[in-house]
């Protein structure tokens, strides 16, 4: 007789930290001393496959008490096995893990994740909290909540980036970097990089840094009802801005900041305040022709 693995049960839960480059390569929050680990990894089945592994942690506020989040690394580049999958593939697991998210009642995303500069202006080991994206991948909103129209006026919770932007301050001033409270991420498809004339026309456009990931989290966490913030370490200059980049010089920068890293994302997730404030909610509006439908008399 074949036994069937029991499902978990999803914990209720109103925060979640995604990570990256830090929370990827250093086993943080785990190592984090303040915290309390409350689970191993989870891995649930959802109706886009299997999550990826979800963790629940508790942190100490400052005010007292503890607060709880979920935890998974849908960013961990530089060897991590998501990332390193087909667009497609990672964007399954991403909708996976915000059905996840959704039914355990999460409200506030906080990520962390590394990225590269498309222009002069940004150096590698700078922190830089975007404030605006441009999507270059395969679109998939409306799978979690089907009928919904998604304004992105704001789609980083301003919230959450007020918090992140303190928090990568006080790490610049400490490590002798710079810090960054606007920036345009671009977001195109991989696992390849981008060739040099590719990064040109992107900063044509108006793009800052540039990655494979943050979206569609950014736009899922809408779709579901979350505030959604991210502080990204430059780690290289993208193809074609400077003469050549050196990939030792980037696992050197991921090994050396990205502990730091994940400290200002859960430093930032502790202080938010505990009902938001933000205008993120009002966004995410149900179609005219659903609204109608629902508003007509049986």
């Amino acid at each position: 007789m074949v036994r069937q693995r029991r499902q978990p049960e999803i914990p209720q839960v109103a925060y979640a930290l995604l990570g990256g480059s830090g929370t990827g390569t250093q086993g943080s929050p785990e190592l984090e001393r303040q915290v309390k680990m409350l689970s191993g990894e989870l891995v649930f089945a959802t109706p886009f496959g299997e999550s990826p592994p979800i963790t629940q942690f508790e942190l100490p506020l400052d005010s007292g008490g503890m607060r709880q989040a979920l935890f998974s690394r849908p960013y961990a580049g530089l060897g991590g096995a998501m990332a390193a999958q087909p667009s497609h593939q990672r964007a399954q697991q991403a909708l996976a893990l915000f059905w996840v998210l959704q039914r355990a009642g999460v409200t506030r995303v906080v990520a962390e994740s590394g990225a590269a500069s498309i222009t002069q202006h940004f150096h590698p080991r700078d922190l830089v909290v975007p404030h605006d994206f441009i999507d270059f991948t395969h679109q998939h909103g409306g799978q979690l909540e089907p009928g919904l129209v998604m304004v992105m006026r704001d789609p980083f919770c301003p919230e959450i980036r007020e918090a992140l932007w303190q928090r990568a301050r006080q790490f610049a001033a400490e490590k002798a970097t710079r810090a960054f409270n606007r920036a345009v991420h671009v977001t195109v498809e991989g696992p390849r990089l981008e060739t040099g004339s590719e990064v040109s026309a992107l900063a044509r456009l108006g793009g800052d840094i540039i990655s494979q990931s943050l979206t569609p989290e950014v736009y899922l966490a809408r779709e579901i009802g979350a505030c959604f913030g991210s502080v990204e370490m430059v780690l290289n200059y993208a193809e074609g801005v400077r003469p050549e980049w050196d990939f030792e010089l980037l696992r050197a920068i991921v090994r050396e900041g990205a502990e730091e890293l994940g400290r200002v994302a859960l430093d930032a997730l502790l202080a938010l305040p505990e009902s938001p404030q933000c205008a993120c909610a009002g966004y995410r509006q149900a179609s005219p022709a659903v609204a109608a439908a629902v508003a007509e008399p049986a």
